[in-house]
């Protein structure tokens, strides 16, 4: 029997204080429409303190390059706009875990 490698999933949990859905949605409009590969599930909303994002990714691998292919270019694309503060960005934080961390 041959045993087959398979990737981890990979969440990440942004906390983005003082940030509102409009600045969410100035960067998700650069993102384009179409799901980035690996994508297996995303949630984003209002929390205590601004705005929260949580995703779950096929693979740590998958997040990377969805953060270096499109994520910095829409984040610049929207810090061009009107009515977004990228100085917030400074103060955003991220955990990650993997699948060994996750209870599925």
């Amino acid at each position: 029997m041959v045993e087959r490698a398979y990737a981890m999933p990979f969440g990440v949990v942004q906390e983005m204080p003082g940030v509102s859905e409009a600045e969410y949605r100035q960067v998700e409009k650069h993102l384009g429409p179409d799901r980035p590969p690996g994508l297996l599930a995303h949630v984003a909303g209002p929390s205590d303190v601004g705005w929260r994002i949580i995703n779950i990714w096929a693979d740590e691998a998958a997040f990377r390059a969805f953060q270096s292919q499109r994520l910095v270019r829409a984040a610049g694309l929207a810090a061009q706009e009107d009515g977004f503060d990228p100085t917030k960005a400074a103060s955003f934080s991220s955990l990650s875990v993997d699948g060994a961390e996750m209870p599925f």
